[in-house]
Parts: C-alpha cells; structure tokens; sequence
C-alpha cells in the first residue's frame, strides 16, 4: 500500500472537511454550503464510502487530498506532509545526506534573512542611503509603511560591508558564496556581490528571504541584478510577492502578473493585493501552476509596447524586464495557451495605456487600472489579433500567411469548440469560409507532426481491477506517452470529451498525467516534487510486455482502460446528482430538481455514448 493510501485510510475525510466546512448528515453522506463558492442553499456533499467530495456549485471534487490543495493552496508534497502528520504516517526518513542538505539550506535560508535586515536598517539610518530613500519615496511614490512592509534595504558600496557583517554574527565565507551574497573570483578573493544598490528580498511562498533583487542608484551596470541561482533560489519555481498575494488571489479567485518588483510593491500600497511578478525569465508551468492551485483566473498585465505587434511577432514573446524595463521575456504565447489548456486555467492579457506602467498607473489612478483588469481579454484571442496585425489581409497571398502563422496558436488550444469558436471568428475576419481556414491549419498540423520523432514502441496488459484504472491508465501510457493523442481521437469520435486531470481523483496520479501531457507534446518534463509520488504509485502496477513490435495493442488497452475510466466516474457522478435531486424534492426547490435533472440527462447520455463504445471495441483482442 502506498503512503497516500494508507493516509487516506487513516484519515477520516468528513472530519477533516467538517474542520472547514459546517456538515449536516443527508442519508449515508454530508452536506453543507459550498467553501470555495458563495451559495445560499447547500450543495456540496461528502461521501464518507469513497471518501471523496463533490461540489456541484463550483465543480470541484475529487479525495482529501485535493480538498486541501483547493482549500489553502498547497502543492501535493505540502498536503502529503500535512495529513501524513494529522494521520500519525510517519514519511519516509532522510538519509543522513539529504539531512545534512536540508541544515545546509536552513543555514542559507538563516543568512539571507540576516542579510535582509542589515540591507533593511542601512536604508532606514545610514548616511550613505538618502539616494535610495529619495528615489523610493519621490520617483515611485513608496510609502515608508510598505518600504518597511516588504523590509527594502540598500548594500552600501563596500566590497567588504556584508562579508565582515555577517562573518563576524558566525556564517562562513563559504557559506555567504553558497546564498549568493558573496562572490569568489579565480583567485579565490571574496567580495559582496550587491554594492551601492536598492535590495529588495525575494521570498518563497513560505516567507523566509531566499534571494534578492536590486537595482544600481548611481548608472552603474548592470543596472538590474538578482541573486544567482542557489540551492534555496530557483527563478523557475518562484514568484515574488506570493507570499503576501495568496490570501488575496484565493479570495478573489484571479491573479495578476504584473511586469516587475516594483509594480506588485505599487499595486499592493494601492489595495490591490493579488499581484504577483515573475524572475525576469519565461514564465514556468511550475510558477503558473502555483497560481492556479489559487484561482482559475490569471490576468498578464502588460506595457502596450511591451505587447505590442512586433515584440509578438519576435517569436511571438513579449519583452518585460525585472525592476522596470528591460528585454527578459515575460512570457511565450503559444506557451501560455499550452499552459492554460494542461492548467485548466482562464489566462488573460490586460494592455496599459501607451507609456504607462503599472506602478504609475495604480498610484495615479486605480479605478482605471482595476477596469484594465476586470476587462482582460482571453490570451488566443490577443495573440491572434496580433499576429494578424503583421500581415496584409486584404491580400489572398497575405491571408493565406496570415492563417499559417496563426495555426499553431489554432493547434495548442486543446478545447475543440474554443478552437472551432476561433476558426469561425478568424475565417469572418478574413472574408473566407471556415473549411478553407480548417485545410490549412490541417496542413501546418501534419507538417509539425512530420518534425515529431517517432518513440519505440511497447504493448501492456489489462488492469488488475476497477480501483487501479486511474494508475493502470497512466502506467500503460508513461510506456508511450504519444498515445495519449490517439486514446483523445477515439474519445473524440465516441463524442466524449478527451481526457484531462478531472479525470483523476489522485492528485499525484494527476501530476503524472500532467507530465505525460507534455511528453505527448514533444516537450520536456518539469522538475517537481511530486514525480516520484506518482512514479511509485504505478511502480506496483503490472503492465507486463507483450510480444509485438506493432504498438496497436498498447494502444487499444489504453482507449479500453479510458473508456473503463470515464465510466466509473460517470457512474460516480450519476450517483452524486441523484442525491442532489432527492435533496431537492425534499426541500420542495422543484427548480433546482429540475436543473440537476438536466445534469442527470448529460451524464447518462455520456455513459450511453461509453458503453457503446466499449461494446464496439468488445470484438478487439482483450490484453
């Protein structure tokens, strides 16, 4: 059994729900009002059986497990840890090599917040600072409660001041190059790496500093400079602000991104304290998703000549900087639409006017910057307005280029009626009928899938049983994750949706669905702590290799287990809707019956369309 199993069998999913949520007892099951939705009559219900939830106000459900990541925000390591500890299961321990890594990095973590508070009282008393204090207050308007909020500081312009400073409160010099506070030439000399600059600490979604920005005062370069990449500091996997933007994001259920530190440090002065800011690098799936296990809704705000026709058409990119302004990507359009669609995520782009940036803009006027957002325009749609902007449409020759560059945008989108939405508004657009438009995004596809290298190919056994489907699916098709496309063609045909994480009720067998997506796709895996929960759940899995070179059987067992999968959770969800309507009636709301009626016709309309597809496949060879 694995560590997640036995939790959950530990773990009493009505009392750990009930510790958020005011449960009353309907039949077998537990109801009450809605924690992630404002609704006046309870519709979110508890199934102590299966151990598993569902809220038909919101659409989330799944086991304790994704409660816990919905309800604060957690990634999967952090919910493991937290109901491992509430369960009494004790985790695997450290090897001594992993404990003296994680001393290791406590000891940076413990120098860096030291750092931070030395920087924080040189800006707030040292002679040397008045520059730093004048440009806070008077060029960004800084109150001196936010400089002391977010413990801005500034590093005198001393090779020596931080290293004699810290060395003398007991760090090693070692130590001090291991945080990124110090520097150690090729002749083994030492010096401070941030002299005479605005530092501005960089914290994990935790609090403790793991890093720095800065910025020169005197137009020294580089004039943006952050903390190399450390054993505590990884760019990819941080967002700066987060740890006071959270509350804040889960409330409103919508982030914003914002085009630097001192945007989001504008922004929350202002009230609006759901803004975040990237590294000054491409945005990471990992950054993103830290968001989305906030809130469905992800709004871009961008400088308009930052996200303007030419810096789209530039590899389709938009240019942002870390402090200000300067040529770092903010983003990859077409990787932003691939993100939403693995995310199920809303991602949106607000323009700025022309010359403003956000930190002006919130301070001078925030009642337009808050209309900015609300009016945020979907991430394809602004992508595709832009790239169309670079070509003559009132050419045939430059329409036709028009819908070359625009099919892979057309391509990433993984919801078909989005996409079908998109052809029928870009065909009007340029005076052509959809089927026309349709060949020519099928001719970019085929040609982008002639650059896919092919993957050797394996074949794989039936399941065990049904309560292995959801890891009996995911260890048959880690053995060839391009499948994966075939298995969503045959669901397609059977006019069933393809398949997602709502298929999956385990959050790490969802994880590994995520990143079997991106191996479908052709690109690499993200770096994530939940790889090995997953990996070791579908370990015990037996998917034994058959004695084929045609990967046709591989591929027939995984639409079977697909199709073996939706209907158990279509059969869940039947379930949960007639308890809804029974609840209904017995309330006298014979509206809301009638709604979850509508409900009950499409799920069962959706296990007719499984079964007759199973019982189509019945003839095939059963593995």
């Amino acid at each position: 059994m694995s560590v997640v199993e036995e939790i959950k069998r530990r773990v009493d999913i009505v009392e750990v729900i009930g510790s958020y949520v005011q449960l009353t007892r309907s039949g077998r099951n537990y109801k009450g009002l809605s924690p992630f939705k404002q609704e006046r009559t309870p519709s979110f219900f508890v199934f102590p059986e299966t151990q598993t939830f569902k809220d038909f106000s919101s659409g989330e459900q799944g086991d304790v497990f994704s409660f816990l990541m919905k309800k604060e925000g957690l990634s999967f390591g952090e919910a493991l840890r937290a109901l491992a500890k509430r369960a009494g299961v004790r985790l695997e321990e450290r090897t001594p090599e992993q404990q003296r890594s994680a001393e290791y990095a406590a000891r940076l973590r413990a120098a860096l917040a030291d750092a931070a508070e030395y920087f924080h009282q040189l800006l707030t008393s040292a002679p040397q600072a008045a520059a730093c204090r004048a440009y806070l207050r008077e060029q960004r308007g800084l109150s001196q409660a936010t400089i002391e909020a977010w413990q801005l500081g500034y590093s005198l312009a001393d090779f020596q001041a931080l290293l004699t400073h810290l060395t003398a409160r007991g760090y090693s010099a070692q130590e001090l190059v291991d945080a990124g506070l110090v520097i150690q030439n090729e002749e083994g000399r030492r010096y401070d790496r941030f002299r005479g600059r605005l530092m501005i600490p960089i914290r994990d979604p935790q609090g403790e500093v793991v890093g720095f920005g800065s910025r020169a005062l005197d137009g020294s370069e580089p004039k943006y400079m952050n903390s190399p990449q450390t054993a505590v500091f990884d760019k990819g996997r941080l967002l700066f602000g987060l740890d006071r933007a959270r509350r804040s994001i889960r409330d409103e259920q919508s982030a914003v991104l914002v085009e630097g530190y001192m945007d989001v440090l504008a922004c929350h002065q202002a009230g609006f304290t759901n803004v975040v800011a990237g590294m000054g690098t491409a945005l990471s799936e990992a950054q993103l998703r830290m968001l989305r296990r906030l809130a469905p809704r992800i709004v871009l705000a961008l400088d308009a000549d930052a996200a303007g026709e030419r810096a789209i058409l530039r590899s389709v990119q938009v240019a942002r900087d870390v402090l200000d302004r300067e040529a770092d990507p903010l983003f990859d359009a077409r990787g932003m639409i691939r993100h939403e669609s693995r995310l199920q995520a809303d991602i949106r782009v607000a323009i700025l006017p022309a010359g403003k940036d956000p930190d002006e803009l919130v301070l001078s006027a925030p009642e337009q910057w808050q209309a900015l957002i609300a009016a945020a325009r979907p991430v394809a749609e602004h992508v595709m307005d832009a790239l169309l902007a670079g070509h003559d449409l009132r050419d045939p020759a430059g329409r036709a280029q028009a819908v070359r560059a625009v099919a892979p945008i057309l391509l990433d989108l993984a919801d078909p009626i989005q996409r079908d939405a998109y052809i029928q508004r870009l065909a009007a657009r340029l005076g052509s009928s959809p089927r026309a438009v349709m060949l020519t995004v099928n001719a970019v596809a085929r040609e982008l899938r002639g650059q896919v290298r092919p993957q050797p190919a394996e074949q794989a056994g039936r399941p065990r049983r049904g309560s292995d489907l959801e890891a009996h699916l995911i260890a048959l098709l880690s053995r060839r994750p391009s499948l994966l496309l075939d298995a969503n063609v045959a669901l397609t045909r059977a006019n069933l949706d393809v398949l997602s994480e709502a298929d999956f009720s385990n959050p790490a067998l969802r994880e590994g669905f995520r990143q079997l997506s991106r191996a479908a796709l052709g690109a690499p895996p993200l770096p994530g702590d939940e790889a090995e929960d997953w990996l070791a759940i579908i370990a015990d899995e037996e998917v034994p290799l058959l004695d084929s070179d045609d990967d046709a059987l591989l591929r027939e067992a995984l639409i079977r287990t697909a199709l073996r999968l939706r209907e158990r959770n279509l059969a869940r969800e039947r379930d949960a809707i007639h308890l809804m309507i029974e609840e209904a009636k017995r309330s006298g709301q014979q509206n809301v019956a009638a709604h979850y009626n509508n409900d009950l016709q499409r799920v069962l309309t959706q296990q007719l369309r499984v079964h007759k597809a199973l019982h189509l496949r019945s003839a095939l060879p059963v593995l």
